[in-house]
């Protein structure tokens, strides 16, 4: 019976949410990817109602999907491509699941929730009862023919021929992982057909438990023609053949035996089709476990666990005996064949020389086998798959085991040359794969370890890089050759492969776990303080190690309470602890970094109140690296800066700077969230962060800026933090939060976050913030534009004191005002600038040119003219040469790069549109004309002509 198929995709996301089924928006561009901004957080709780009405209200095209896995109540999609139903796969797993018992439960899975897909495939969804369902998994597959390849393909096998070109036949959908359903159609898959129900419905989803589950994928895997390598333990390479023609025991056995001698009492055949069998346990319970005679080879391939066999691993009849009777040795193996007269040996005479050439013989950089030269060995596996302790020297699990045909000794790396008589060499020490990781956007990364003697004894070196780096050997040398990896370029293509095999010889036992790439917000929605906080935390830059480090806890909460208590009577200290608490606000409100300054000429406690901030998140210590010099590059502040999202950033001491254009740079950069572009995409190109930038030192930060504008993006304050007299206090705050750190941040984050989690949470939020927004602005264009820095400080503040994290009443608005909302002289450096620029005209009215002067015929000034007067309708104009103002006014400590946009935008100066740039207006005056600064009587006013000559 199939149910009801309905065109409306809000009433198909009731359907599937009555069913307990996580729902998702999918776009409709071909695409087939989600149409949220993350969907990761879908993977662990079910999308509600209210998502669904945002999601498919309106008239914007969608397509619709469900997530599987334990968010839907561990339901799982079987899938057969088109590809599949049309060469009959579907059919032949039919055949096999009747032929092996599985007959009822396959019936219960065609017979549930059918779906046809836009390609003609099925989808078909188990409820597994049990156990958890595993993540997405391919079960067959084969290589595509010529005749299937796409003009993409063919070009790739033009740049890289041996390519292998697939086509996945089944495959599941589980854990982590989402499938289109109907009634999704139109521009949602790239055919433009739409997803047809078939049978049943999210309500007749079949309950399998997970054995039975596992039985139904085995049989899947078993229609899997992707061809196998075979490790010489389970099937050895075929020797040379004897030049007398006679036959090695092996060889013989592999002739003459059959798959039910050697299989008795482990496996039955349960079922034929064609030349393949199909074997199950042979106490009868289960379903299929193994085929043989998939092809001219005669493999044994077994799917199940709990034999002695590899899953999925291609046995030939003699690796299969070895292993079942003689426990994988196979001397021993041929020794015990050749007694039951296999073979037909022929004993060379005493004494008789042996080949010139014997092919054992190690050639350069191969390593003699250690074994014997008995013909039985021709057939043995010299590698040793427990030889190596990884649990001793890696910390992995004593499970772990080295792939066939390598062996790992304390010289390195192993691996059995193609002849299978010598061992080449790999690595100079033990190198492993120690653990693997996925960062929240989906990223992955491998754990790197080896065991390094360059300082004379073992020690072990770990370093973390993406999975792309792990599978390009070159690359992978270049990146952590500096580190000491132990292996040479010549070598690149063989490491590369050891790590591969090894990596899926250990599947399931190599821990795994989240990564961090940076500390603050993660894209997934969670927030990392630091690397104490129980996840790996790997930066991309060297240089940020130490300030991620030193992001920790010492001491109590309680202490640091205790300490900060004494900041009440303080306005500027408990200034930067809300800057330090306001960091992690900036992303859920919506807004961009900005820098609180702390200057002053005096030495009263600069260096205190960014050592209190910083505390709240870190060690504020100076032989710690999270506060940060002046002194530097701008490269390297954008690395510091690239550390953290939503954590309070500090520099301290300005007037370290070496280049005062740096910090003009900083100041600029900062509030666009990211780095400078640099050329060619290089490694960091445009490196993001979100922070606020704590800065202090005897000269504000804004005389360093040439940036128009940049007074709105900073708050500045010129107050000594501990005032006169505050030297004790200052101490013990000092030496309070040296002892006592890093515990104030992570609890604040988790207030925030379970406010977040709240209903409407980040509304409410954003609506408290917007109040007090209101409350601070005034008058003025800049207090208005600072209104929203200021208003998060407030919030930060008011919160923490709300939640007893800070031991103080909030201080009062008026405070706050006066600190930076109300006339400050550090914002009018404009008019401060113009000032100056008149009081230097009216003491040199006599380097103005003037038609007076031209009259008289009077020369130059020996510093040449500064501009010209001019009167219009009884206005007289004043117009400088550029160069001359910026002169003046750099002598006096500005910058006319910084203020001519004021100027401009108070209407002092004229403009020209027609005019690159348009205040650089054309005069002229004694015989030459010159593009000036032409102020209009509002900037510039004088009197009459005559009395300025």
């Amino acid at each position: 019976m199939t149910d009801s198929q309905t065109s409306d995709l809000r009433a198909a996301a009731r359907e599937l949410d009555d069913a307990g089924l996580c729902v998702l928006s999918i776009k409709a561009d071909g695409s087939k990817a989600p149409d949220v901004r993350s969907w990761t957080p879908y993977k662990l709780e079910r999308s509600t109602a209210e998502d669904h009405d945002q999601w498919f209200s309106g008239d914007r095209p969608h397509g619709i999907a469900v997530v599987y896995g334990a968010v839907s109540g561990a339901v799982e999609m079987l899938e057969f491509e088109g590809l599949a139903i049309r060469e009959g796969l579907l059919d032949a797993v039919t055949e096999i699941m009747d032929g092996s018992g599985l007959g009822e439960p396959w019936a219960a899975v065609l017979g549930g929730w059918a779906t046809e897909s836009p390609s003609g495939g099925r989808h078909y969804r188990v409820r597994v009862e049990g156990a958890d369902v595993p993540g997405n998994t391919k079960l067959a597959s084969r290589l595509a023919r010529e005749d299937e390849y796409t003009d993409e393909e063919r070009q790739r096998l033009r740049e890289k021929p041996g390519t292998r070109i697939v086509r996945v036949l089944i495959e599941t959908r589980g854990e982590g992982g989402y499938g289109l359903v109907e009634p999704s159609g139109g521009t949602v898959h790239a055919s433009g057909r739409p997803y047809v129900r078939l049978a049943g419905g999210p309500a007749s989803i079949p309950v399998l438990d997970a054995e039975t589950m596992a039985s139904i994928r085995d049989v899947c895997r078993m229609l899997d023609r992707l061809p196998r390598p075979e490790p010489a333990k389970a099937a050895p390479r075929p020797a040379v053949p004897r030049q007398d023609g006679s036959l090695r025991p092996g060889d013989d056995f592999e002739a003459r035996a059959s798959w039910e001698d050697i299989l008795r009492g482990v496996f039955r055949p349960l079922t034929i089709r064609g030349t393949e069998t199909y074997w199950g346990w042979a106490d009868g319970v289960g379903g299929v476990k193994a085929t043989t005679g998939r092809d001219e080879h005669d493999r044994l391939f077994v799917f199940a666990t709990g034999s002695e066999f590899t899953p999925e691993v291609p046995y030939s009849k003699f690796g299969a005996y070895a292993l079942l009777d003689h426990g994988g040795d196979h001397k021993a193996a041929a020794k015990e064949l050749a007694r039951q007269n296999y073979g037909s040996r022929h004993l060379a005479p005493v004494g008789a020389p042996r080949p010139a050439s014997a092919p054992g013989q190690p050639g350069p950089g191969e390593v003699p086998a250690e074994d014997d030269q008995a013909e039985a060995a021709e057939q043995a596996d010299t590698g040793d798959r427990e030889g190596y302790d990884y649990a001793a020297k890696f910390d992995l699990p004593a499970t772990v085991r080295t792939p066939y045909d390598y062996r790992v000794t304390s010289r390195g790396v192993q691996v059995l040359s193609t002849s299978g008589e010598n061992w080449l060499r790999v690595t100079f020490a033990p190198l492993v794969i120690s653990a693997t990781f996925e960062d929240p956007e989906g990223d992955q990364y491998v754990e790197l370890s080896w065991i390094d003697r360059s300082l004379g004894r073992p020690r072990r070196i770990s370093r973390i890089v993406s999975r792309e780096t792990a599978k390009r050997g070159r690359k992978l040398i270049e990146t952590l050759g500096s580190a000491g990896l132990p292996a040479v370029e010549g070598d690149a293509r063989a490491v590369e492969k050891w790590l591969a095999e090894f990596e899926a010889a250990n599947f399931g036992r190599i821990p795994s776990e989240q990564l961090a790439r940076w500390l603050g917000w993660q894209d997934d929605g969670t927030f990392v303080s630091s690397p104490e906080d129980g996840i790996k935390v790997d930066v991309p830059f060297e240089e940020q190690r130490g300030p991620a480090r030193a992001h920790a806890r010492k001491g109590t909460l309680d202490g640091w309470r205790d300490t900060v208590a004494h900041l009440a009577s303080y306005p500027v200290p408990r200034v930067a602890v809300a800057a330090a608490l306001a960091a992690p606000l900036l992303k859920p409100l919506g807004l961009n970094s900005f820098t609180l300054d702390i200057s002053s000429r005096s030495t009263k406690g600069k260096t205190t109140a960014l050592q209190c901030a910083l505390s709240v998140w870190a060690d504020p210590s100076e032989h710690a690296s999270a506060m940060s010099n002046w002194r530097t590059t701008l490269y390297a502040i954008e690395k510091r800066l690239n550390l953290v999202r939503g954590i309070l950033t500090v520099f301290d001491e300005t007037m370290a700077v070496t280049d005062d254009t740096l910090i003009d740079e900083v100041l600029y950069q900062l509030p666009m969230n990211h780095g400078k572009a640099r050329s060619g995409g290089a490694f960091g190109n445009m490196l993001p962060w979100e922070t606020i930038l704590l800065s202090s030192g005897e000269r504000p930060a804004l005389s360093f800026t040439t940036s128009q504008g940049a007074a709105a993006r900073i708050l500045g304050t010129t107050i000594a933090p501990f005032g006169e007299g505050g030297g004790p206090t200052a101490a013990a705050a000092r030496e309070g939060v040296l002892a006592n750190h890093g515990h104030a941040g992570p609890e604040f984050i988790q207030y925030i976050l379970s406010g977040l989690a709240q209903p409407n949470g980040r509304e409410k939020l954003k609506e408290h913030h917007r109040t007090l927004v209101d409350e601070f602005r005034g008058s003025g264009d800049m207090t208005n534009r600072r209104a929203p820095m200021v208003a998060a400080l407030v919030l930060a503040e008011t919160l923490a004191c709300r939640t007893g994290l800070l031991p103080y009443e909030p201080l009062a608005h008026d405070v706050w005002r006066g600190l930076f909302t109300a006339h400050n002289p550090t914002d009018n450096r404009p008019d401060m600038a113009l000032d100056v620029l008149r009081e230097y005209v009216a003491g040199h009215a006599h380097e103005l040119f003037s038609a007076t002067r031209a009259v008289l015929n009077e020369k130059p000034p020996y510093s040449g003219w500064l501009g010209v007067l001019s009167t219009k309708d009884g206005v007289t104009e004043v117009a400088l040469l550029p160069e001359r103002v910026r002169k003046i006014l750099a002598d006096a400590g500005y910058s006319l790069d910084a203020v001519v946009g004021s100027w401009v935008d108070s209407e002092y100066l004229k403009t020209l549109k027609s005019q690159r740039p348009a205040h650089l207006v054309p005069r002229r005056f004694d015989g030459v004309r010159a593009k000036c600064l032409a102020f209009t009587p509002k900037g510039l006013s004088f009197g009459d002509e005559d009395e300025l000559s």
